[in-house]
This record gives structure tokens, sequence and C-alpha cells, in this order.
């Protein structure tokens, strides 16, 4: 016997954060995929408050931020760097070590290893009660129009698209990186599907069991 799904009513949503207090703090979300690991203990993860970024203009405060400490960079870099050597030796033999020849080949992993330590290092994620941010770009978790899920390279991912015409794309392993941020996300997300009926597609549905709409709807991906 098949069972029926049964999905969150308006009336099942949580309640929205204060905007200035944070609270209450939503329930911990579905989709994350990351370690929860408490954020003073992390050593992966930027703690000097005076890179905190400021809330975007007019928003409420910075409740929660994220971005990849000099250590976790380090590691994320050579690890990669270590993968691609790992590659090129079976491809080339490891010949390639400490031959001339392959000079090319060195410069390359020594590009790569600066250019992946930027990269991490670079991305600084925050959110507020209603809005999430990365970098400069940010939206209002409550009131998207659109979200829909998509492969990025790096993994599945979400676009978010406000009513003020904002637009923002990050990956689930990006918002994984702090349990809180993922969770106000996560709510904004639940509100503007099911109460502010934002558009989504089946990709964002089956990852985050987010209802369906009604067959004249229609789907957008």
């Amino acid at each position: 016997m098949l069972m029926q799904r049964r999905y969150l009513q308006v009336k099942d949503l949580p309640p929205r954060p204060d905007p200035v207090t944070g609270l209450p703090r939503p329930p911990r979300a579905r989709g994350f995929i990351g370690p929860d690991v408490p954020k003073d203990v992390s050593l992966f993860r930027e703690r000097d408050p005076a890179l905190q970024p400021s809330p975007p203009p007019g928003q409420s405060p910075v409740l929660v931020w994220y971005r990849e400490s000099r250590r976790g960079a380090v590691i994320a870099a050579v690890m990669i760097v270590l993968l691609a050597a790992g590659i090129a030796s079976l491809t080339r033999g490891t010949a390639w070590i400490m031959h001339a020849k392959y000079w090319g080949v060195w410069a390359f992993l020594a590009v790569a290893l600066v250019v992946v330590y930027f990269f991490f290092r670079g991305g600084c994620y925050s959110a507020g009660a209603d809005w999430v941010a990365r970098g400069k770009k940010w939206v209002k978790v409550y009131d998207l129009v659109k979200v829909t899920s998509r492969s990025y390279p790096g993994g599945p991912g979400v676009y978010l698209r406000d009513s003020g015409g904002r637009t923002l794309r990050f990956k689930f392993v990006d918002l994984s990186s702090d349990r809180m941020l993922w969770d106000l996300t996560y709510n904004g997300i639940l509100h503007s599907v099911i109460a502010g009926g934002a558009r989504t597609n089946d990709m964002l549905r089956r990852t985050l069991a987010l209802p369906y709409p009604e067959p004249d709807e229609g789907s957008d991906s």
C-alpha cells in the first residue's frame, strides 16, 4: 500500500525569527551536509571579529557568518594540488617529479595552489534573521519568488531570486559550513515556497522535500 506524502502546510511552518534578536532560532534544517562543529572549536573558520561582514544596507544585524581560515584554505589548497599531482603521476608516471622536462607541470601546480587558496579565502557567507549573503550579493529569504536547485561544478546548489530582483547562487556545501547559516536560509525558503508560492523545480523539491505545485501551475527549472 502506497503512503501519501505529507508536506508542511502554512499552519505548520516554524516561526520567523525576530529581525533584531534572531529568536526563536529556526529548527534544524533538512539538507545540511557539513560537519556540525561548534564555531569556537573549528580549525577551518575565521574567528577574528574584525573580519565580520556588515549586513546589507538597511537590513537586520548579522547573526552568523563564515569565512575559511588561513589554515583551512592552506589545507584545502594542498589537498587539491596533491590530488592533481597524483593524477599527473598516473598519466605520466613518477618520472615527471624530478625531470626538468616537466617544469610546466610544477608551474601549473604552483599556480593552482595560489588560486585555490584565494578561492577558499575569498568566499564569505553571512545571514541575518531574514536575509542571506555571499560577499556583497544578498537576498531576502522570506521574500523569494524563485528557488530552484541546479548542478554546479563542485556539487548541487540553489538559485534564489527575491521580490526585489536580487539573485544569489550557492552550492549546498557552501552554506553547510555552518549549521545556523543553513537553518536560517532554509526556514526562509520554506516560508517563501509554502506561504509565498515561490516557483520551484523538481530537483529542489526532491532534495528538500518541498511541496509540489498544483497540476495547472507547472514547474520552472
